[in-house]
């Protein structure tokens, strides 16, 4: 570690001689949860920032050239002990004006992204939500390769990007991955976006297969979760583990319990190759009123109707839309308000999934305030919806750094709620079971 300081630190002392602006900065949280409760067990110990995972200190550089014409930012951090970066981590040429080329990993690198961020964002994030916080309404492009952006007239910023690894693809296949994206501000009202985010995939094609009486039960299971029957190969660990669990599903989404699987329950129907293409959005931010902010948007992912039946939930929503605004009523006093709705392949679920969030922020005095907001997800299918709040005091210590305490809690609505929610470092051991976290909230910039 003292390496790499010392190393940064010359860096930075030669760069100065062609660098007009070199800078470090950091925003760094970290969340110490002294007391849990998953709804059976107190629990102890973890710890998490807001954004997952646990880098106790990160920090970024950023080198403008005398000129203007080049930079680069740098992002690095220690996570487990061990020294890594994190995106941004990139440098750009700009020949003239309008022009600017970069190169490396992108994060929020373009100046697309639509944010509404508020109260548990910044902490514990529960996982309840459609769409919230960063991205809300329009992505903000992240990828690693090459990309372009034009400023032909003033207030439109328009993106072109392609993704690129250390190994050439098929060129079809690369550009099957392309971004473009256009954001155009409109002075005193707001800016419009549009993109295409391209996510070309290609399931392939599957024959059909027959389940028979000569295939053992624990070739069924193989076969349920395959779509393939391999002759003479023993499964019966994969087929305990079914039995133990009670629960499996067939390729054509039927579930069923291991032990009543069935010949008819295993034919598995052929498949013709499916390919998705990407997702289409577009979002408003209205900032033209004071006080005011209102983001709007939309997304539609473009694919074959085989394709969601194969990635099913994991292939995520065919139509996401969400709203957010935020208004300070006074100056010490802002309300905040966000709701997402996603619609799924009609071959996957039949039913939306909603989420909604109402959140508050008040300032007791210049340091210290008060902060809070409740989370609803409505799933689909018949479950219960699940609720989660935060209540936390925040206070400035210095100019530089932030202490304070928090009380958050998450519970399903009822014994149909799913416990796949939770708070990062606690979720509910089941269904309807309240769970809750008391984190530190230790926060320091410059």
């Amino acid at each position: 570690m003292k390496k790499l300081i010392g190393a940064l630190a010359l860096a930075a002392m030669v760069a100065t001689s062609a660098f007009a602006e070199v800078s470090f900065g950091a925003w760094i949280c970290n969340l110490p949860t002294l007391v849990a409760y998953d709804g059976e067990d107190v629990k102890s110990g973890g710890v998490a920032n807001p954004w997952g995972g646990w880098r106790p200190v990160r920090f970024s550089t950023s080198w403008t050239a005398d000129d203007g014409k080049a930079g680069m930012t740098m992002g690095v951090s220690i996570e487990n002990g061990a020294i890594g970066t994190f995106a941004p981590n990139a440098f750009w040429i700009k020949p003239i004006d309008q022009i600017k080329v970069h190169v490396g990993h992108f994060d929020d690198s373009f100046g697309l992204r639509s944010d509404l961020c508020f109260g548990s964002w910044d902490w514990l994030r529960p996982n309840n939500a459609v769409a919230w916080g960063e991205g809300i309404t329009f992505s903000a492009y992240d990828f690693a390769g090459f990309a372009v952006q034009l400023f032909p007239v003033e207030g439109l910023n328009i993106l072109l990007g392609m993704p690129m690894t250390t190994s050439a693809d098929d060129a079809y296949k690369a550009f099957g991955q392309g971004k473009v994206a256009a954001a155009y501000t409109i002075d005193g009202i707001g800016t419009i976006k549009v993109g295409f985010n391209g996510e070309y995939k290609v399931n392939a094609a599957k024959a059909a297969v027959t389940a028979n009486a000569g295939v053992t039960k624990d070739n069924y299971y193989y076969v349920a979760k395959n779509g393939t029957v391999t002759e003479d190969a023993n499964y019966s660990t994969v087929y305990s583990a079914a039995m133990d669990d009670q629960a499996t599903a067939t390729p054509t989404g039927i579930e069923k319990a291991a032990k009543d699987l069935t010949v008819a329950d295993l034919s598995v129907a052929a498949a013709d190759e499916s390919k998705k293409y990407g997702t289409i959005e577009a979002a408003f931010d209205l900032t033209g009123i004071d006080k005011l902010f209102v983001t709007i948007g939309g997304a539609f992912t473009i694919a074959d109707s085989d394709w969601f039946k194969a990635a099913g939930k994991d292939g995520g929503p065919q139509i996401k839309f969400a709203l957010g605004a935020s208004y300070g009523i006074t100056e010490a006093f802002k309300l905040s308000a966000d709701f997402a709705f996603a619609k799924y392949h009609s071959d996957v679920l039949d039913d939306p999934v909603m989420s909604f969030g109402v959140g508050a922020n008040y300032a007791l005095t210049e340091a210290l305030g008060i902060v809070g907001d409740v989370r609803m997800l409505l799933p689909n299918n018949n479950a219960d919806p699940t609720l989660s709040f935060l209540v936390g005091l925040n206070g400035a210590v210095g100019s530089n750094a932030s202490l304070g305490v928090g009380f958050q809690g998450i519970v399903g609505l009822g014994d149909k709620a799913s416990t796949d929610y939770g708070l990062q470092v606690v979720k509910p051991t089941a269904a309807d079971k309240f769970a809750f976290a008391v984190p530190v909230r230790a926060s320091f910039w410059f």
